[in-house]
């Protein structure tokens, strides 16, 4: 559920501002409102703290502990502009070595070229100009020239035009440009450039010791940040400092009695409609599973929206069980989490949240798979006595008539989920005022409801599924209950007739809860890609299993053949399964995502 807020006001002296902030970090209560974007006296230590954080991505050996003397913050800065200056020291080698390799490469198509006897030939009063020349346009270069041919390409010869030296050549062929070093220098130079290049990263690797100062140099840098952004946030008066921020209602005694021993005076109110509150989401542990897929998608409901976390782990479970749709790969995830979460408690840690998560899902996958009769899309798997019992002949994956059960099965998830969406809305919207304005919650839900029946018979059969009388009524009436409440701010006419104007509105978005429905048929789509992948790797498998280098063979084209169809099928799960929850699902909340997380003002 999403926490209840109050907003707070702290109200000091305007002598005590300092010491005030110093003592609130300290108890790190409070979430701070109206910071300022852009904060001049917090510009400094941005810089510092953006140059640290340079520093330590540049190291690479960082000890566990540190047993040296905490050196201060310009300490910390000359050692970050020291580990920088080498690392900008150690890219200009890199283009260096790599220019000097390229040139080396280019000296091969200059062996016939003699970099001494260019240098005499110049001493002697000539110049050596060189050109691209096409085989039967040698005549056309200028007369009166030593002409040499000192390499001989299949459309092109590269020619070398000995004048005087200060005499003019004008040429019309493209001027090539011969190396000005060779081979025995250009090698020297690589090793001397190497041998500084290696210099720079021992001193880099020396200087990663450092690294644990660097990280306190940058706590300290945001803490001095965070006290600059504070202070820029309190307002004054002549005599008063005054801090506002949000925190928790159930900390709200807390903060009170901390203020009445500091002498500061204390206003707390609830949020008003134009706050931006922090939102905290809680839910009991076995629904917290769920949170690491919400820190994936960097998503955080608004204060004023819904807490999803129930509905979307359920339904998730459910997508991602029908998606990967295999019991053979919901054991191998299963068998991977509890390895992993053994691991963890070994090292005397407490399984994460998101092994958990996956101890749900690969659970539900393997019941999924089971009543399916998939076990790495084996038909003959499927038939032994011990899986065949599990197997509902409604849904076995290797009948090809349950393809339309399983269609109605996801239809039904997708109704279902849609129809908690406008019943939990019209719970929502019945605690406030007008209190009609909620019906529409209910015309929506009749309308959904009477869409099902419509889907049914447009995707699968008009002739096995026609809509039934009911369901048009169904429609129809949920159609004149939307247009009649949904529009209503306490005059009922006013309100009927604002409905009509967005006739059209309604409308489209009754066709979007049509195809919304029928979007959940994706579940079935990819859960069969997955089946079929499974049975062409197993058939490529059982093609080439001849002779024991045969079995070699298929055993790797099984072993990596699964482990891509299972790679692809949790992609699948990223795209699909979340979507279903983060677009059809929560668009139907009318759910925005606008929230930011709670993050209160502390050391």
């Amino acid at each position: 559920m999403i926490v209840s807020m109050k907003k707070a006001t702290v109200i000091t002296r305007q002598g005590e501002r300092q010491e005030a902030l110093r003592k609130l970090r300290k108890l790190g209560l409070l979430h701070l409102s109206a910071v300022p974007a852009q904060v001049p006296s917090a510009q400094d230590w941005r810089e510092k703290r953006d140059l640290l954080a340079k520093a330590l991505a540049a190291v690479a050996s960082r000890p566990e502990r540190d047993d040296r003397p905490e050196g201060g913050m310009e300490a910390a800065l000359e050692t970050a502009r020291s580990i920088l200056a080498r690392r900008e020291a150690g890219r200009v080698l890199d283009e260096e070595i790599a220019g000097l390799e390229k040139e080396a490469l280019r000296l091969r198509d200059w062996q016939g070229v003699s970099l001494p006897d260019l240098l005499a030939i110049r001493g002697q009063g000539y110049e050596v100009h060189f050109f691209e020349v096409p085989p039967g346009q040698l005549g056309r270069l200028p007369p009166g020239h030593g002409v040499f041919v000192v390499r001989r390409g299949k459309t092109l010869l590269w020619v070398a035009l000995v004048i005087a030296a200060g005499a003019p050549c004008a040429c019309e062929f493209k001027p090539l440009e011969p190396p000005r070093r060779g081979a025995a220098e250009l090698e020297e130079l690589q090793a001397e450039k190497r041998s500084a290049r290696e210099r720079l990263l021992r001193e880099l690797d020396e200087m990663g010791k450092e690294a644990a100062g660097l990280e306190r140099a940058l706590r300290a840098a945001g803490r001095e940040i965070e006290m600059a952004e504070a202070a820029a946030a309190m307002g004054h008066t002549e005599a008063l400092s005054y801090l506002a921020g949000f925190l928790p209602a159930g900390q709200a005694a807390e903060l009170k009695e901390f203020c009445r021993r500091n002498g500061w005076a204390l206003l707390l109110r609830d949020p008003g409609a134009d706050d931006d509150v922090p939102t905290i989401v809680r839910n009991r542990r076995w629904i917290d599973i769920i949170r690491p897929v919400f820190q994936l998608l960097g998503t955080v409901p608004g204060y004023r929206e819904f807490d999803i976390s129930f509905f979307f782990l359920v339904f998730f479970a459910f997508f991602f069980a029908v998606i990967i749709g295999d019991a053979g790969y919901g054991l191998v995830l299963l068998l991977g989490t509890l390895f992993f979460m053994r691991r963890q408690r070994r090292r005397g840690q407490p399984p994460a949240k998101t092994m958990w998560l996956m101890m749900l899902m690969s659970t539900c996958t393997v019941a999924w798979g089971a009543l399916t009769g998939t076990w790495f899309g084996s038909a003959t798997l499927a038939a032994l006595p011990w899986f065949s019992w599990m197997t509902v002949p409604a849904i076995a994956s290797f009948d090809p008539s349950s393809s339309e059960t399983i269609k109605i099965i996801c239809f039904v998830a997708g109704t279902i989920q849609i129809s908690i969406a406008h019943a939990w809305n019209f719970i929502r919207q019945a605690g406030k005022k007008p209190f009609i304005r909620s019906l529409a919650q209910l015309g929506w839900l009749s309308l959904v409801l009477g869409l099902y029946h419509l889907v049914l018979s447009l995707v699968l059969s008009s002739e096995r599924f026609p809509v039934p009388a009911y369901a048009a009524w169904m429609m129809a009436a949920g159609l004149v209950v939307i247009i009649v409440f949904s529009q209503q701010r306490g005059r009922f006419f006013p309100g009927v007739a604002m409905g009509l104007a967005n006739l059209m509105t309604t409308f489209l978005n009754g066709i979007s809860a049509f195809s919304d429905i029928i979007s959940y048929i994706r579940l079935f789509a990819v859960g069969l890609a997955t089946v079929e992948i499974a049975k062409s790797f197993n058939g490529m498998a059982a093609g080439m299993a001849d002779g024991v280098l045969g079995v070699i063979l298929a055993s790797f084209v099984l072993i990596l053949g699964h482990s891509l169809n299972l790679a692809m099928g949790a992609l699948s799960v990223i795209v699909h399964g979340v979507r279903l929850n983060m677009l059809e699902f929560s668009g139907h909340m009318g759910m925005e995502w606008t929230g930011r997380p709670y993050k209160p003002f502390k050391e």
